[in-house]
């Protein structure tokens, strides 16, 4: 959780190296992100300084003037670039490092995301629509989730799993193993150590 600038600076560190971004940018690069920005990257950072927002506390007429309007202004940030993306993803929810690789994914908001998780497109984790077992899944950190890929339900992924592409998973997943198919089984002993999760820069 995102409550002070420390933690801020953190988070924002950890999801710049997952989405391999250089930590100083040149001309080229800076002309190159202004022209063709990284909105899955806009995004992530987006709801990193709106859960900062909402948590601190800022003291005074006008630090609390100035928190809200900040705030108002990551929120249209945050639904333009859902506009863009297709990504629904709640601040909160996750833990530093994400990397969303492409578009299109879904996440409910009382979900749980751990750190150093890399998700393709076209995923959707949440609640499987059953009032007599409501709940949604909890995800541990290292976690790689392949495309269309749909988590559902009140399970727990362990750490180090690798989700394998368009599996549905209502169950849950010990660490270190890959899972696939509908409904997911453990095909793999092995898990998400080889998987491109953070760029070491």
């Amino acid at each position: 959780m995102i409550n002070s600038k420390a933690d801020l600076k953190y988070y924002l560190e950890e999801d710049r190296k997952a989405f391999g971004k250089p930590l100083k940018n040149n001309l080229k690069d800076i002309i190159i992100h202004f022209l063709f920005p990284d909105t899955n990257y806009e995004y992530v950072k987006c709801i990193r300084y709106l859960e900062y927002y909402k948590n601190s506390r800022q003291c005074g007429k006008w630090g609390g003037m100035i928190n809200s309007l900040l705030i108002y202004y990551y929120e249209i940030r945050k639904t333009r670039l859902r506009a863009i993306t297709g990504i629904e993803l709640q601040e909160g929810c996750t833990g530093a490092g994400l990397h969303i690789a492409h578009g299109k994914i879904v996440v409910q908001h009382e979900v749980t995301i751990g750190e150093h998780c890399k998700i393709l497109s076209d995923v959707t984790i949440g609640i499987n629509g059953r009032k007599d077992v409501y709940g949604v899944p909890t995800i541990g950190n290292n976690v790689f989730i392949g495309t269309g890929a749909r988590i559902i339900g009140p399970i727990h992924i362990g750490n180090n799993v690798v989700i394998g592409a368009n599996a549905v998973v209502i169950d849950d997943v010990e660490d270190g193993v890959t899972v696939a198919g509908i409904p997911a089984r453990k095909v793999s002993e092995r898990g998400s150590e080889s998987y491109y999760l953070c760029a070491i820069n």
